[in-house]
């Protein structure tokens, strides 16, 4: 008899409110797994309230933490298996269970991602962005990244996926060490993703999994602080990976 597998769910908050209900809400409610969930407020204000489940737990930070948060949440955990999701996502009953298998469907498969009810596969995973891509999406000419998928694939491999929904074995992740926590607000999640597949693990987006989440929101000015900072890390990431050969279109 097969067990139910067992995960930790990390959900990251900083001042969301009614999305953090309905994110808690519809991952308690997910099917075939057995799982529990930590919830790092970022130094919301006024605080992160969560319901009173013996599955829930929280931790406070006084500031906003940026990705060191996720980094938190992860360690608090056991299970062989952890997730991220956004506090903006809301799951389907069968999202994490989909996701788990994927991953535990070969040993070389550290992180398995959903594609969005709505929207395309490469909306959020695909082809590693090169800089021309990156300008592309900053200046509204594209809204998706390179596809890697070959026809009628169930799961395909592809080179990194944003990590709002994604199921990862815990094993890699710390191999790899983790997000790096240098970016406070940039592309951790690509970034994390290219660290795993130069280690020789796999990343794969399973169609059959879906979840909800908004398009990304582009609210940030090229110049402001928080744009300039974005600017920088997406520079910094270009210079780190800049020997990557990302995977071919198919």
């Amino acid at each position: 008899m097969t067990s139910t597998p067992k995960i930790d769910v990390v959900i990251l908050t900083w001042n969301d409110g009614p999305l953090l209900d309905a994110a808690i809400a519809s991952t308690l409610a997910s099917e075939g797994v057995d799982l529990t969930i930590t919830v790092v407020d970022n130094g919301s204000t006024p605080p992160a309230v969560v319901p009173a489940d013996a599955r829930i737990q929280i931790v406070r930070n006084e500031v906003n933490r940026g990705v060191r948060a996720r980094n938190q949440g992860v360690a608090v955990g056991t299970a062989p298996i952890a997730v991220f999701v956004d506090s903006d996502v809301r799951v389907l009953p069968d999202t994490l269970s989909r996701l788990v298998a994927a991953v535990e469907a070969a040993p070389d498969i550290a992180l398995a991602a959903p594609v969005f009810v709505d929207q395309t596969p490469e909306a959020s995973a695909g082809r590693a962005p090169g800089l021309r891509r990156k300008l592309a999406r900053v200046a509204g000419l594209t809204s998706v990244y390179g596809s890697t998928r070959r026809t009628a694939e169930a799961v395909w491999d592809v080179d990194f996926s944003i990590t709002a929904c994604v199921v990862f074995r815990r094993a890699a992740f710390e191999a790899v060490g983790g997000l790096d926590e240098r970016y406070f607000y940039g592309p951790e999640d690509l970034d994390l993703c290219l660290r795993l597949k130069t280690a020789g693990w796999r990343v794969v987006q399973v169609g059959d999994a879906r979840c909800i989440h908004p398009p990304r929101r582009r609210n940030r000015g090229l110049f402001s602080r928080r744009g300039l900072r974005h600017a920088f890390a997406v520079l910094r990431h270009l210079w780190r990976h800049r020997h990557f050969s990302p995977q071919a279109s198919r």
